[in-house]
């Protein structure tokens, strides 16, 4: 299961909810299809059972426990099904180039070094962000409420925050991890890390992983591209207009 956190115009205004990726690439919003699920079973003030139940936020659906995840994953499946009878409405599941990807958690409650030090959590960025560094990506874990791990995502620490990936995979992710700067790649197996131990996570907490061992680039040219890239995402970066170089930031 893949979920992040996506915005799109809804006319005057901004939708940002709680999204999971479909089969076919569209973004299913979850809260608005739970609630119509509820509907057709006869429940209650349906949006309101909705919002508590599959929150249109992923940090508060993290901070509901493995029940909120397992009740995402059924909203995920009915929308699944809906979607391959071809019937589900784009104001239920917009396709990707309507929408903006935003960093699977825009907000976490902590965010954490792998060896404790806290970053800035109110500065994390995402998909298309400015580079301020040379990239040394990896992964990070998500706290669930109990101390549990909810998944994982994408991630690079960058100017005293990090750059988080749009989705968060809630299994170890299989393959590589690829990193490409013009025609620089650098790769190393995801399987080095798994079943390393977490310490008690916050619902709603980051903690980067150890960065595996990769070449250091050992400079980007001006607005250069960077994908950081997995089985499950690209995520793609770039250079400032000056470039980065090991001493110049």
């Amino acid at each position: 299961m893949l979920l992040g956190t996506a915005a799109w115009s809804e006319g005057p205004v901004e939708r940002r909810a709680l999204v999971g990726r479909l089969g076919s690439g569209r973004l299913a919003d979850l809260n608005r299809i739970e609630a119509i699920r509820l509907r057709k079973l006869g429940e209650g003030d349906p949006d309101r059972l909705a919002d508590a139940l599959v929150p249109s936020s992923l940090r508060r659906l993290l901070e509901g426990g493995s029940r909120a995840l397992a009740r995402a994953k059924q909203t995920l499946a009915y929308a699944e099904k809906w979607d391959r009878r071809d019937t589900l409405p784009t104001s239920l599941a917009p396709l990707p180039d309507t929408v903006e990807l935003l960093p699977c958690l825009p907000r976490p409650s902590a965010l954490h070094r792998a060896d404790g030090t806290a970053l800035d959590r109110l500065a994390v960025r995402g998909p298309g962000a400015e580079l301020s560094e040379l990239p040394r990506p990896g992964l990070a874990v998500l706290g669930l409420a109990g101390g549990g791990v909810a998944g994982f995502c994408l991630a690079l620490e960058d100017g005293g925050s990090a750059l988080l990936g749009a989705w968060m995979v809630d299994a170890w992710p299989e393959g590589d991890l690829e990193l490409r700067a013009g025609a620089i790649r650098r790769s190393t197996p995801l399987g080095a890390w798994e079943g390393l131990d977490q310490p008690g996570l916050r619902p709603g907490e980051v903690r980067l992983l150890l960065v595996p061992k990769l070449k250091p680039l050992q400079e980007l040219l001006p607005e250069a591209e960077v994908r950081v890239a997995t089985a499950f995402e690209t995520l793609v970066l770039r250079a400032g207009p000056e470039g980065i170089h090991p001493t110049v930031h």
